[in-house]
């Protein structure tokens, strides 16, 4: 992390994660992220997500929380951007790691029941406008990305994060997160400004397309054919260049790489 002079306070990134990183992509955009001076990272490890998560929560200093996930990468100017909004709680846009690749974020199930396994996803026209949207009640976001103020914090009974109460039999420490800061007030802000980018594995395939083999890309049950790959835009900034061809000088009877 980058610490900048800020207008705003210090506060607490905070990252839960098993024993190894997943992606480079992330550690970058880590080491990058600027933060107000006196912000602290907080990395909590093990196979439990809730309990990671709780840990980091309960060890939180300063004014705000800023939850962090290992597949996902983002711009330095993140934070600083989400502080700037001003608001108790705000997230950006995620999108789903499969096919169709949907935002992560869903409606209300239409039962009236708190959750349901069938609840419709988002689709981008409804995210596409520019600014804050408040997510409306009942709605389900996850907290990859959510920037949150203590306030928020100090008002959740613990544990913050809870485990198996929209199913016994899942998780889902994210959705019921957002549930429960919704039922004690608080508006959940949506940037529909930010893309939060999610990391995950992709399979390389080929299929058929007017008669001749071209790539595809396997994502859980589905196959995304590109017949245009050849002309997709390629960006290397990201991609390491090939070095220029060595400089060899004589040092004490040794050729060494100038």
């Amino acid at each position: 992390m980058q610490q900048v002079k800020s207008k705003h306070p210090a506060g607490t990134v905070c990252l839960g994660t098993a024993m190894t990183p997943r992606f480079y992509e992330f550690e970058d955009s880590l080491g990058n992220l600027k933060v107000p001076e006196g912000t602290i990272f907080n990395r909590r490890r093990s196979c439990d997500v809730a309990y990671n998560l709780n840990r980091a929560v309960d060890d939180m200093q300063g004014e705000w929380i800023f939850v962090l996930g290992d597949d996902h990468s983002f711009s330095p100017d993140l934070l600083l951007h989400l502080l700037d909004l001003s608001v108790d709680v705000v997230v950006p846009i995620s999108p789903c790691k499969t096919y169709p690749f949907l935002p992560c974020v869903m409606h209300a199930p239409d039962d009236g029941s708190v959750w349901s396994d069938d609840m419709p996803i988002y689709n981008w026209g409804e995210l596409s406008g520019t600014g804050l949207l408040a997510l409306p009640k009942g709605d389900f976001i996850g907290q990859a990305g959510m920037l949150i103020r203590k306030n928020v914090i100090d008002a959740i009974p613990k544990p913050t994060f809870k485990t198996g109460k929209c199913h016994p039999g899942r998780l889902h420490e994210d959705l019921w997160f957002c549930h429960e800061i919704q039922e004690l007030g608080f508006t959940v802000w949506v940037d529909q400004d930010t893309i939060f980018d999610h990391w995950f594995a992709l399979g390389i395939t080929a299929r058929r397309h007017e008669g001749k083999w071209v790539p595809a890309l396997k994502s859980g049950a589905g196959t995304i054919v590109l017949p245009d790959a050849a002309n997709v835009e390629t960006n290397y900034s990201a991609v390491e260049l090939p070095r220029e061809p060595l400089q060899w000088q004589q040092v004490n009877g040794e050729a060494k790489d100038a």
